[in-house]
């Protein structure tokens, strides 16, 4: 009686650690990069040529829904051209639409710019595709 109650106990703590385990290491709420912004609210977008105001200043406005001016940019890849840069975001409305504006001063002219960004913005609702900014 006593060997029954033993394998059932070890079988028990078995089938627990296979359920626990993956929960433990789960991605709870985030994300795919296309998908809405995920548990801390970043965002990824990708920046090009077509958002070039000058030749080497990028000015791009990314829908959110957001009116703050908390907001963080860093760099996820790019096609080269960016050590020395500026990059720098703020918050604008564009036609009544609130979002991030994100200001990139190129050290060099680039042909061929691609830059992948991870952006912020406190209270952002989700990420648009970014457009040219021509604004102040």
């Amino acid at each position: 009686m006593l060997g029954r109650v033993r394998r059932w106990g070890i079988a028990v703590i078995i089938v627990s650690a296979i359920a626990v385990v993956p929960l433990a290491y789960a991605n709870h709420g985030v994300l795919s990069e296309d998908g809405p912004a995920a548990q801390i609210g970043a965002g990824f977008v990708r920046v090009n040529e077509t958002h070039l105001l000058t030749p080497s200043l990028v000015r791009a406005f990314v829908p959110t829904g957001s009116k703050s001016h908390r907001c963080l940019i860093t760099y996820s890849e790019s096609t080269g051209g960016t050590d020395g840069s500026t990059l720098y975001c703020g918050a604008r409305t564009v036609n009544g639409v609130d979002g991030l504006l994100i200001t990139i001063s190129l050290r060099e002219e680039l042909a061929d710019l691609f830059l992948s960004l991870t952006i912020y913005q406190q209270f952002a609702k989700g990420y648009g595709s970014p457009v040219l900014y021509i604004g102040d």
